[in-house]
């Protein structure tokens, strides 16, 4: 009886870190109110986060790497700035968020609270030739395309996940191409990952 006690909270605790673990890799942003013309915000688990902020037509205006640190406190003027539609997006090794902030004629700022696009990047493993793509918390669907270093294109279909989830396996051949580059698009946004076969 105390064997199988001992070994249910070793599984309990190796759950429980496990759990723990898949929180720790993804960020969380916390937006405060606009004042002054000033956009504050709180990173919480930046671990290896860029920080990006453009306009409308994707010109960037300001971007950085926050490093790791457990939490940061940012706050961007924006006070120069004309009127139009702006992004400040968050991005890390495994998740990207982008929130809308909009600055109307008068030079009000408002800043959307929840994110316009939240996801998880894919997440790839490499055995050889065989690639498996994995994504999870996805809504509706993602484009996946697989091309070579010359743009032949070998795949290229839109993928509707199931239960939230995206598995994905590919046989890539090293005799056509050496080199495969994936692409994930999502809401506009194009992820792309080179994958050496040599």
């Amino acid at each position: 009886m105390k064997g199988i006690l001992k070994l249910s909270l070793i599984v309990s605790a190796f759950f429980f870190t496990i759990n723990i673990s898949a929180k720790d890799r993804f960020f969380s942003i916390s937006l405060a109110e606009v004042n002054a013309k000033t956009l504050k915000f709180e990173i919480f688990n930046a671990e290896n986060v860029s920080l990006y902020f453009y306009n409308d037509r994707k010109d960037e205006i300001y971007s950085e790497n926050i490093g790791n640190r457990a939490n940061v406190e940012k706050s961007y003027d924006l006070s120069t700035l004309s009127e139009g539609e702006y992004f400040l997006v968050a991005e890390s090794d495994f998740r990207i968020e982008k929130y809308k902030v909009t600055i109307d004629n008068a030079g009000n700022v408002k800043a959307g609270k929840t994110p316009v696009l939240a996801f998880n990047k894919p997440e790839y493993t490499i055995e050889n030739n065989i690639v498996k793509l994995h994504m999870n918390n996805v809504e509706d669907s993602i484009n996946v395309s697989i091309s070579d270093l010359a743009n032949n294109e070998y795949y290229n279909q839109t993928v509707k996940a199931k239960n939230g989830e995206i598995n994905l396996k590919f046989d890539l051949n090293a005799n056509n191409s050496p080199a495969y580059v994936i692409s994930v698009a999502k809401d506009g946004d194009v992820f792309n990952r080179l994958i050496n076969l040599k």
